[in-house]
């Protein structure tokens, strides 16, 4: 008698808002071509990205991608020493990312040669395959879907604490050991903001101008007059504009840096108060961390395990920063190509990014294939090759394939992952990308699909966070430790089930969201 066979059902791993072809071409080729001479897996043989208009999908095999993400995580948790060493290299690429940017964004491009551009782009393009390529298995793919780390870590921290007999809540204490040493991008910026802060405090003629000019006029007295304290404004908004970039703009401007200062001087906030209070819950931090380990007493294959937590909450800042930084950066680049070409910015982004050189030697590109690419596109991976359809080819595929179902109706109870405690009562704001920040107030509870740094702005006025992705180590989790609110995480479709201006109640002790109306 024949075994039946077993559908091998699609699921989207991930969605991206706000997205380019660009940006996902030397990513997906990596996972699926590279990874298994790397002996990072492969367990996953095909894979697609999805693009409608600006909105993109990641879509795996289900068998595929849980048995690469068990295959992840069973050499992470017997091995720990192994995967810090990949997460060492992918921090060392991605510094190495963000310098090669840099450098690449403060060239000429309008007076360069074709070689020469094309050299300077190669050379960026591999620091990003390799910061980005690799580094997406241990910190991305391992606890993607269904938090498989960070749930063998959970659960070994809740044994040490039974065999201890504290009575402890193990998400908590997982968040608190999980915070890394080294600060995050927007930490950095946070601080270096309230430096200057402090510094303009002392000069009651400078604190005047900010009191007492438009927004408008500061930006012209800023950029036109040459002034120490104006040097100073100026140069950190250059140093920090790529913060909310994501993968395609747009960047902070001078406006927003000058605003935020201009509210502290109006309000008569005290920078110097701001700065010593982030500081104290840094300490506290590390107290709690000390206290928590002598309580404890791991072994110290246990502490490994520690130290890969609190890696990984890290390097997935720090790897996203380096990549919206390097998407910053190729933006004059992506420019030039533009002119040279005769195409639009957004026809270039719907470029692979092995495809921009070739057509730039031939002096011409398929704008007609660009502008359906940037309608609807499937960017189809397999060991063997890359491949992107669109129109009707696109359509059919995405039609035929047998995908996961997905119920959200008559839901009014989500289960996720506690990621930060506490309870809060407010109204549902979907927080996707930027733009809809507009409709956050204070005390709303942000919901969303993921969070990231240009979203921090909604979040800090968020009585709580509520997201359909990420794990312990994920972005909104770590955000919402370091403003002290609840937050829930890994619910799979709290965007699709709640409403704006739904009454909800998160209990994120228990990792609950309860709709009340």
């Amino acid at each position: 008698m024949s075994r039946k066979r077993i559908k091998d059902f699609w699921f989207v791993s991930a969605e991206l808002p706000h997205n380019t072809l660009f940006m996902m071409s030397p990513c997906c080729r990596f996972f699926l071509q590279k990874w298994p001479k790397l002996g990072l897996g492969d367990k996953v043989k095909v894979y697609f990205s999805y693009f409608k208009g600006d909105f993109s999908q990641m879509w795996y095999k289900r068998r595929e991608f849980d048995a690469e993400a068990e295959f992840l995580t069973r050499k992470m948790i017997k091995n720990p020493n192994w995967a810090l060493k990949i997460i060492d290299k992918v921090e060392d690429w991605s510094k190495r990312f963000m310098n090669e940017a840099e450098k690449f964004r403060q060239l000429f491009f309008a007076k360069m040669g074709l070689k020469q551009m094309i050299k300077a782009y190669k050379r960026v393009l591999k620091c990003h395959e390799l910061s980005h390529g690799v580094g997406a298995s241990v910190s991305w793919h391992a606890d993607c879907d269904k938090e498989r780390v960070t749930k063998a870590i959970t659960a070994m921290i809740e044994n040490q604490i039974k065999k201890r007999h504290l009575n402890l809540l193990p998400a908590n204490v997982f968040s608190i050991l999980s915070t890394p040493e080294g600060e995050s991008f927007a930490q950095k910026e946070e601080k270096e903001f309230l430096k200057i802060a402090c510094k303009i405090s002392q000069s009651p003629a400078i604190v005047k101008i900010f009191q007492n000019t438009k927004l408008k006029f500061l930006e012209e007295r800023i950029r036109n007059t040459n002034h120490y304290f104006f040097d100073l404004i100026y140069k950190h908004f250059q140093n920090w504009a790529w913060l909310p970039y994501g993968y395609k703009g747009p960047a902070y401007d001078l406006k927003y840096f000058l605003e935020r200062w201009q509210t502290i001087f109006t309000e008569n906030v005290s920078p110097s108060k701001i700065f010593k209070e982030i500081l104290r819950r840094e300490n506290k931090t590390k107290k709690e961390q000390k206290n928590l380990l002598a309580k404890l007493k791991f072994s110290p294959y246990q502490l490994k395990l520690i130290r890969l937590a609190q890696r990984l909450v890290f390097i997935k800042e720090f790897r996203k920063g380096a990549l919206y930084h390097g998407m910053y950066c190729y933006e004059p680049f992506f420019r030039e190509v533009a002119k040279r070409l005769g195409l639009t910015l957004e026809q270039v982004w719907a470029m692979n990014s092995w495809e921009i050189p070739k057509f730039l030697k031939k002096g011409k590109a398929p704008r007609a294939e660009l502008n359906l690419r940037l309608k609807e596109a499937v960017a189809y991976v397999d060991r063997e090759r890359y491949v992107v359809w669109t129109g009707k080819k696109a359509k059919d595929f995405f039609r035929k394939i047998p995908k996961e179902k997905v119920v959200t109706g008559g839901i009014k109870e989500l289960l996720g992952t506690c990621a930060s405690p506490g309870y809060a009562k407010g109204a549902v704001k979907i927080i996707d990308i930027p733009g809809d920040m507009g409709k956050m107030n204070q005390g709303d509870i942000l919901v969303s699909e993921t969070t990231y740094p240009s979203l921090v702005p909604a979040m800090k006025k968020a009585a709580a966070i509520v997201t359909n992705a990420g794990g312990l180590t994920c972005h909104a989790a770590i955000v919402s430790r370091e403003l002290g609110i609840p937050c829930v995480v890994g619910t799979k479709v709290a965007n699709k089930v709640l409403k704006d201006g739904q009454l909800v109640e998160v209990d994120a002790n228990k990792g609950v969201v309860k709709i009340i109306k």
